[in-house]
């Protein structure tokens, strides 16, 4: 399994995350109908605190080499968080690599645009789910279609025009609602990216978010090569929730029922090798990964093997 990457460490070969996920904001200010962020759930909104995003980014600085990617985003949007600025550019400060926000674009207005691209901000991900804004706002709720379409051309114009290097990364998740504008999406957006910059656009199939939502997919749940298959989240992607909660992978943040450990007790390394979350390895070796629900029904890994990237 080529996506382990191990090291020594007092004495043991631990196992490092390529790539770390920081949830500095939990809430949105959009409704999307394949997100559960709204749903009832006994985690509490809101924004981490500075200084545990810091003691998060201290504790894996010795590391920084091997981690390949830092996304500051979880189950909501990260521009509500008003230090999103001082966090970017702390982790900036500490020598980590291509860091990235995905946004739903409705907050990006020009001061925001500014701070985004000056902080040194490596990726944006943009969540754009159609090319009608009311197809857009159906599944999108509460978001205003053009105002994001403006937005986004706004940080390309001045990306471009100012010489940042920030990549941009326009995201659509495809479902029945929005398939069929897949192909005038990939058009629209095509003349509108860097090639020099490497900005891409990328579709891939709703998930089930571990079977929190009830989505239809074009695939088999019951397709035996992905249930026995070890899902590389649990051994390549260290999560860390907005109160330190570390849970299983990205399925797992809106409850966190798996989570095995709290940053605010033990390093996030410790965390990411102690005996539950091995347990829960070796189940995946084993193709056991369905004797636990949330993995049983999720979908992520069809959605990975579906999606197109231009």
């Amino acid at each position: 399994m080529d996506f382990i990457q191990t090291i020594n460490e007092s004495g043991r070969e631990w196992i490092l995350p390529k790539r770390i996920q920081i949830e500095v904001a939990y809430g949105c200010n959009a409704d999307c109908i394949m997100c559960p962020v709204h749903m009832k759930s006994e985690r509490k909104k809101g924004i981490m605190d500075n200084a545990l995003f810091e003691k998060i980014i201290d504790a894996l600085e010795p590391y920084k080499g091997k981690i390949e990617k830092v996304d500051l985003w979880g189950l909501g949007e990260p521009l509500l968080d008003n230090a999103l600025f001082q966090k970017i550019s702390y982790a900036k400060l500490k020598g980590f690599r291509n860091i990235a926000i995905a946004t739903n674009g409705e907050l990006l207005g020009d001061e925001v645009q500014n701070k985004l691209l000056q902080s040194g901000i490596d990726t944006i991900i943009f969540s754009i789910d159609g090319i009608k804004a009311e197809t857009h706002e159906t599944i999108r709720k509460r978001l205003n279609y053009v105002t994001i379409v403006k937005n986004a051309k706004s940080m390309i114009q001045k990306r471009n025009m100012h010489g940042y290097k920030t990549k941009f990364v326009f995201r659509f998740i495809r479902q029945a609602l929005n398939k069929s504008e897949w192909e005038l999406y990939k058009n629209f957006w095509s003349d509108l990216i860097s090639k020099e910059h490497l900005d891409v656009i990328i579709g891939y199939d709703m998930h089930t978010w571990g079977g929190e939502i009830n989505s239809k997919t074009e695939y088999d749940l019951e397709d035996k090569k992905i249930s026995m298959m070890p899902c590389h989240h649990v051994w390549d992607r260290l999560m860390i929730l907005r109160d330190g909660q570390v849970p299983l992978c990205c399925a797992d943040m809106h409850h966190a029922r798996y989570s095995y450990g709290n940053v605010l007790l033990d390093s996030p390394l410790e965390i990411f090798n102690n005996s539950r979350i091995r347990s829960i390895r070796t189940l995946h070796v084993q193709g056991k990964k369905n004797l636990m629900d949330i993995c049983k029904n999720c979908t992520i890994l069809h959605s990975e093997q579906a999606q197109e990237i231009l």
